[in-house]
C-alpha cells in the first residue's frame, strides 16, 4: 500500500469539511442558510466573494484554487469534492483515493479527455458503502514529470501506480469516454503479463479504429457549413471580446494538437506548462490509437441520447472482443452520465456488473 493519507467521501473528516464550507459560504454571502446543492452564484455569489471564499480555503487546507474552479465547484458538496481531490494529489500521483475502505476488491475509474476524476464522486457516493475506489488522473497534471503523447505509454505508466495499490488483479476498471480506451489498453497489458481483468468496463466509449471508417455525413459544403454553424450557437451571446477570446482558444487548439502529433513519435517529452493541454494531449493519442483484437469482454455502459446514425449500438467493439459486448443502455446524452438521473441508473447497473465480476473470476481462479 501507498504511504499517502486517505481522504475517504464517506468518513467524519468530510463532514467536517462541508460543515466548515457552509460556514463561510454563510458569511461571506451574508445568509442563514446553506444546503450543499444551493449554488453559489445563485445564492447572490461574484468573483469578488468568490475570491474571499478561495482566500479562506487556502489558507486553512492549503489548497490554491484558481478563480475559475468556482464554476466547477459551484456549490458546497462539490467543493468539498475538489478539496478533496486535490488534498489526496498532493504527491502528484495519478492514483486518487477515493473511498479506500471497504472489504471488496477495488474499483479503478480511468478520467475522460479533460483528465481529472472530480466527476466521478457523485458516481461514487452511490455505491455500496463496502467499495473500495480509486481514481486515475491524467499523467499531465503531474507537475515534474514527463508527458506521455502515446495512448500505449499512458496505460503502462498508469499500471506501474495502481500496483503500488494493489500489485495483482483480478483488476476492474471503468472509463468515462476516453478513459475507456485507456482502460482498454490496459486490460490489454495486464492480461498479457498473465494478470486477471475482472471488469473492462467502458462508459460510453466509442471505438476509434471503427469509427476512423466510417463516411461522414453529406457533402463538404454542408461539413463546413455545421461546423461553422457550431461556433456560432456557441459564440452568438458572447461580446466581441469573448468571441475572439473562443476563437483564439480554438485556434491554439488546432495547433497544439498538430505540435503534440509530431512530437507523439517520440514518446516521452518535455512540454511546457504554457504549452500544455491536457484535453488535446489526450485528443491526440485518442487519434494515434490502434486498436487491437481484445481476448475478454468488454462491458459498456452506453447513453441512449446520442443522435448519430453511423454509430451502432456497440459503439464498434463487437469487432475486437472475442468474448463479446455487455451492453448497459443509460438514459441521457454524453455529456449527461454522470448526472441525475443517469447516474443513479449507473451505479445500480455498475454494481451488479462488480457482483457478476467477482462470481465469474471465483470460477476461474
Amino acid at each position: 500500500m501507498s504511504s499517502f493519507a486517505f481522504i475517504d467521501l464517506n468518513d467524519r473528516s468530510r463532514s467536517d469539511l462541508e460543515r466548515t464550507l457552509t460556514g463561510w459560504w454563510q458569511e461571506v454571502l451574508g445568509i442563514e442558510h446553506v444546503h450543499a446543492d444551493h449554488d453559489f452564484f445563485s445564492l447572490g455569489g461574484d468573483a469578488l466573494l468568490g475570491g474571499r471564499l478561495l482566500a479562506k480555503v487556502k489558507e486553512r487546507y492549503g489548497i490554491d484554487l484558481a478563480a475559475p474552479s468556482l464554476f466547477d465547484a459551484r456549490t458546497v458538496g462539490r467543493m468539498a469534492d475538489l478539496i478533496q481531490l486535490k488534498q489526496a494529489s498532493a504527491e502528484d500521483w495519478s492514483i486518487v483515493p477515493i473511498r479506500s475502505q471497504g472489504t471488496r476488491p477495488p474499483l479503478f475509474l480511468i478520467h475522460g479527455v479533460g483528465g481529472n476524476v472530480l466527476g466521478f464522486f457523485g458516481l461514487v457516493k452511490r455505491l455500496q458503502l463496502d467499495q473500495p475506489v480509486y481514481g486515475i488522473q491524467a499523467q499531465a497534471l503531474q507537475r515534474n514529470a514527463p508527458t506521455l503523447l502515446q495512448l500505449k505509454d499512458m496505460a503502462a505508466y498508469y499500471i506501474r501506480e495502481l500496483r503500488r495499490v494493489q500489485p495483482h488483479g483480478p483488476y476492474r476498471f471503468l472509463g468515462l469516454s476516453f478513459g475507456g480506451l485507456v482502460a482498454y489498453e490496459m486490460a490489454q497489458q495486464l492480461r498479457a503479463s498473465g494478470e486477471v481483468v475482472g471488469l473492462l468496463g467502458m462508459l460510453d466509449t466509442w471505438q476509434p479504429s471503427y469509427m476512423r471508417r466510417l463516411p461522414n455525413r453529406g457533402p463538404l459544403h454542408l461539413r463546413i457549413y455545421n461546423r461553422l454553424h457550431l461556433v456560432y450557437l456557441h459564440t452568438r451571446k458572447l461580446g466581441v471580446a469573448s468571441k475572439l477570446a473562443y476563437l483564439k482558444n480554438r485556434l491554439k487548439s488546432r495547433w497544439l494538437r498538430m505540435i503534440y502529433s509530431i512530437s507523439a513519435t517520440r514518446g516521452r517529452v518535455d512540454i511546457t506548462s504554457t504549452m500544455k493541454s491536457i484535453r488535446d494531449i489526450n485528443l491526440v493519442a485518442a487519434m494515434n490509437y490502434q486498436v487491437l483484437p481484445y481476448e475478454g469482454r468488454v462491458t459498456l455502459f452506453r447513453a441512449t441520447g446520442e443522435d448519430d446514425w453511423r454509430l451502432p449500438e456497440d459503439l464498434g467493439w463487437r469487432e475486437t472482443a472475442a468474448d463479446g459486448v455487455e451492453i448497459f443502455p443509460i438514459p441521457g446524452d454524453h455529456g449527461q452520465v454522470l448526472a441525475e438521473p443517469s447516474v443513479s441508473i449507473l451505479a445500480q447497473k455498475l454494481t451488479e456488473c462488480l457482483d457478476q465480476s467477482e462470481q465469474r473470476v471465483e470460477i476461474i481462479l
